[in-house]
């Protein structure tokens, strides 16, 4: 399904952005592993939490809404899954969570099988696999190496290990299930990336009242976690998502206008709201408000140097505004934008250079300069967050652009281009033009 994005002059109004998937999924793994009932509000809804409700369905949930609630209802531990194979769909955060959860159900002996979608099978997960074999799990790859689909038994007993800090899904993954494990647990994660979601993991740890120790020295993160505790209710509302709310930010920021984005709160641990202080700091008008952000927009920017260790989904985002920017803007230290969906360095470089960009690829991250897009036809990837910042793109560029894959953006963003066109984006997928 093809996206066609033409040139927009203006963008004004008010939207609000979606929950954040972070925090949605977060929330009902964690209400899937309590015994009783709990509520969720502004979920998302998208198909990346479909799969986390489908998985904790799988696990014994039983999850239903009305009237915009989530309610999920767990006989909580021992969990008592419905299937000996679970499917996780394209979820890297689902998939992850999941596999030491399996390690706290009943009748650990038997085997089961944990699957996903063709996606998320390119994806590695051989760091978390070593570490949940030195906590009591046994698991076997069924087809490639360092690849889902595997077998998982055994019971998740605690113990020392060891993880890669390359995504911080892997440590959050061993934080949620390690309090629940029969024996206490000590976690090193050297060199941890994408450190604001681990401090999300955190912060549910915090608000359950879960007991554990973290220190931090130079590189190196160790945690000490008790084991036998549990989790009790939720009964909450899910903060808008930071990381939809950028492709909202950057076409309000480029683009002349007035546009007001509601539901935002700059104090939530979302690590990628830190685009707007980059935006400010390149120049762009943003007003924060305790519930809004005011942006004005068409005000020229600056390049900068931006480390987006902590930030690798807004690279896309970051090299659309770079293109915009005068002078040069460089996006640094987020090699692991490699391993997402797709490799972002690499797409968003061809995606932009195809467009007219000046772009060089580095090994961990991009060099962009201030250049004249011109709209052509760009590859999606079958990534999300590549066709949304090619699609901002595709709204400052001359003429018309042709992403590819756009259904992709069902992925985590299912409504984005109603809300786009809600404030005046000139956007339409292909096949409702022809019909």
């Amino acid at each position: 399904m093809n996206l066609i994005v033409n040139k927009t002059l203006i963008l004004n109004g008010q939207v609000i952005p979606p929950g954040s998937k972070s925090q949605s999924i977060r929330a009902i793994i964690l209400a899937s592993l309590c015994q009783g009932e709990s509520a969720l509000t502004n979920t998302l809804h998208s198909d990346d939490t479909q799969d986390a409700i489908n998985v904790c369905r799988s696990l014994g949930a039983k999850i239903s809404e009305s009237d915009h609630i989530l309610t999920i209802k767990s006989m909580g531990l021992p969990l008592k899954l419905l299937n000996t194979e679970i499917h996780s769909g394209n979820s890297g955060i689902t998939t992850h969570f999941v596999m030491p959860i399996l390690g706290l159900r009943q009748n650990t002996d038997q085997p089961i099988i944990l699957n996903c979608s063709e996606q998320m099978r390119a994806r590695p997960i051989k760091p978390l696999v070593e570490a949940l074999i030195n906590l009591g799990l046994s698991i076997k790859y069924l087809e490639n190496e360092n690849t889902l689909p595997i077998s998982i038994s055994g019971k998740l007993r605690g113990g020392k290990t060891y993880v890669d800090g390359i995504t911080s899904q892997y440590l959050s993954a061993l934080l949620f299930a390690l309090p629940c494990a029969s024996g206490d647990s000590e976690i090193k994660v050297k060199n941890l990336q994408e450190r604001p979601y681990a401090e999300m993991t955190l912060n549910w740890l915090k608000d359950q009242g879960i007991h554990f120790h973290h220190l931090s020295t130079g590189d190196l993160d160790t945690y000490k976690i008790k084991g036998r505790q549990k989790y009790k209710n939720i009964y909450t509302t899910i903060p808008s998502d930071f990381s939809s709310a950028s492709y909202l930010i950057a076409a309000s920021v480029l683009i002349p206008g007035e546009v007001i984005l509601q539901g935002l709160n700059m104090a939530d641990p979302q690590g990628d709201k830190r685009l707007v202080t980059i935006l400010q700091e390149m120049g762009a008008d943003i007003v924060i408000n305790p519930t809004h952000l005011h942006i004005r927009g068409g005000k020229k920017l600056s390049g900068i140097k931006i480390d987006a260790n902590d930030i690798p989904d807004l690279l896309p985002t970051l090299a659309v505004i770079g293109t915009y920017a005068s002078g040069k803007t460089e996006i640094c230290n987020v090699a692991h934008a490699r391993i997402k969906e797709t490799d972002r360095i690499q797409s968003m470089a061809n995606g932009l250079g195809s467009m007219g960009a000046k772009i060089d690829e580095r090994d961990d991250g991009l060099i962009i300069y201030q250049s004249v897009l011109q709209g052509t036809q760009v590859k999606g990837y079958g990534d999300h967050r590549t066709v949304m910042a090619l699609s901002i793109a595709g709204m400052i560029a001359d003429g018309t652009t042709i992403i590819d894959d756009s259904e992709a953006i069902n992925k985590t963003f299912p409504t984005f281009i109603n809300v786009m066109k809600s404030i005046g984006a000139k956007m339409e997928v292909e096949n409702a033009i022809s019909s």
